[in-house]
């Protein structure tokens, strides 16, 4: 989608869009929006369209605007044909036009440019697990089948919506590349061809939304949830992330260093909720192996080019934690890190529980350093969203809680 202001509008008119969603995603990793017509449109061109801080921090009180970019800009082919709906994401400013410094999206943007300047490249490759359940109210959650890993139709009921789903995103735009069901009953993995960073974390959102909605109009209900269900296998995001450019193979040995120094800074983002953790084993160690085992990173590849970690999930905001992959691996390549040995967790391991990373968090300078001015505002909203969750007593009441997740 072009920037001219004369071309956009043109194209909403002729492909007959009616409301425009401007969309951003708060640092609880939840996609907000807020719906304009397309007759209201140049107000929002010009000057953004206000919002609280409450939609972005969890703390109100402060005027933030929501400016459109126009190149985000993506058709929603599950809404009617007629009255077309659309979905454009935003940077967010402060009331006088400046840059509202914890934007999500800026602080990526701001990290990669940062990695630009060392000669160095990234891509972003995503791998997403998520649950289908029958829409039954009832207080236990029922899978949509009960088939395993890799299960073929019929056994495999999924088999359908996956397919939906993926035409979906590639009506929008997007470009998944394979997709099968998981070893859990009702779950599912759909993945994406490497992106550049930004790219990667807008498409990861678009495709939760289209996950969740194909699903809504098909009968069922979509879970990002870690772990939906006890018993069940857990759902994760992997990360993979490759370099390219000046020295990139040793680069990327410092960068992978840079991040296992800082990963349990990045935890605390990346695995934000009290369910987070009943997915993560206790202990999981702080290392990396070139094969599907059990730590927290993975390197492999033919050059052992590509850098995989292994332990976020899809509760994340994915905007903020690969901001901070970014920052702790460039941090490695600038101090010129060795990387440790196939196996070496060097006496770190993994939260045992969310309570443990919020106080290892609390005293991150470095973490303050990378989320500046509304760091505590953020940490709190965690808090009190996990506090919530703590008190609920059956699985249909948590997932309720992170239906909007």
């Amino acid at each position: 989608m072009t920037n001219s202001k004369s071309e956009l509008f043109e194209y909403l008119q002729e492909n007959d869009v009616k409301f425009v969603k401007l969309t951003f995603c708060d640092f609880l990793g939840r996609q907000r929006n807020i719906s304009v017509l397309t007759s209201q449109l140049e107000d929002a061109y010009e000057n953004g369209v206000p919002i609280d801080s409450a939609a972005m921090t969890g703390v109100g009180g402060v005027d933030l605007l929501l400016k459109p970019v126009w190149s985000l800009l993506s058709v929603l082919p599950w809404r009617p044909h007629s009255g077309r709906v659309v979905s454009v994401f935003c940077n967010i400013y402060n009331e006088d036009g400046t840059p509202f410094v914890c934007d999500p999206m800026a602080m990526l943007d701001m990290q990669v440019q940062k990695l630009s300047e060392l000669g160095l490249k990234a891509k972003v490759a995503t791998e997403c697990e998520f649950y289908v359940f029958k829409e039954e109210l009832t207080d236990e959650l029922v899978p949509f089948d009960n088939a395993d890993y890799c299960a073929c139709s019929p056994y495999d009921k999924c088999e359908n919506l996956r397919r939906d789903v993926i035409i979906s995103l590639e009506d929008m735009g997007l470009q998944p590349i394979s997709s099968h069901h998981e070893r859990g009953r009702g779950q599912n993995e759909i993945d994406f061809e490497s992106a550049d960073p930004a790219s990667a974390a807008r498409n990861f959102v678009m495709f939760k939304t289209a996950v969740k909605n194909v699903c809504a109009l098909n009968g069922t209900v979509a879970s990002f949830m870690p772990k939906p269900m006890n018993g069940m296998a857990g759902s994760g995001l992997h990360l993979s992330i490759t370099l390219d450019g000046k020295n990139a193979a040793s680069a990327s040995k410092a960068f992978a260093e840079g991040v296992l120094r800082r990963y349990r800074e990045i935890t605390c983002f990346a695995n934000p909720t009290y369910n987070s953790y009943k997915r993560i084993r206790p202990l999981y160690p702080i290392a990396y192996s070139n094969m599907r085992k059990k730590t927290a990173m993975r390197i492999y590849g033919a050059n052992d080019e590509i850098i995989q970690l292994r332990t976020p999930d899809s509760t994340c905001n994915i905007f903020t934690v690969l901001s901070l992959v970014f920052a702790a691996g460039r941090e490695g390549i600038e101090n010129k890190y060795k990387l440790r040995k196939l196996g070496d967790d060097c006496g770190e391991r993994m939260f045992a529980a969310i309570d443990d990373a919020h106080e290892f968090a609390m005293n991150s300078e470095w973490l303050r350093e990378n989320i500046p001015g509304v760091y505590d505002d953020v940490l709190n909203s965690m808090r009190a969203r996990c506090a919530t969750e703590q008190s609920l007593e059956t699985d249909r009441e948590v997932f309720e809680l992170f239906a909007d997740i």
